[in-house]
């Protein structure tokens, strides 16, 4: 995805170099899949180890602006974008955060 201004990353605040949408889902309570997307960044900082990141992030020091003509960069964008790990769903958490936001923690 494109924007005027580069994204944050939600890890550590910093400048992540794209932010793009990836498939994810998850089992609901009948075992039936769920898809759906959801957003991850590619952060410099953050992802430099995580797999087909380094190319990536590589290309963008070098290239500086993403350009959806370039088959290099769609190349490495799938190669990472399919490697990205989403954390499983955590149902518990909407009723820990409201738990914390009625005793004053958030």
């Amino acid at each position: 995805m494109t924007s005027a201004e580069p994204p944050v990353c939600p890890r550590c605040r910093g400048e992540a170099l794209l932010w793009a949408r990836v498939p994810y889902g998850w089992a609901n309570r009948e075992g039936g899949r769920v898809a759906g997307r959801t957003g991850v960044v590619l952060c410099p900082a953050c992802d430099a180890q995580a797999p087909n990141a380094a190319a990536l992030i590589t290309w963008f020091h070098v290239h500086g602006q993403a350009d959806d003509e370039d088959e290099e960069f769609v190349r490495l964008l799938v190669g990472w974008a399919t490697s990205v790990s989403v954390p499983p769903l955590d149902e518990h958490a909407p009723e820990a955060e409201i738990e914390r936001w009625l005793r004053g923690d958030l």
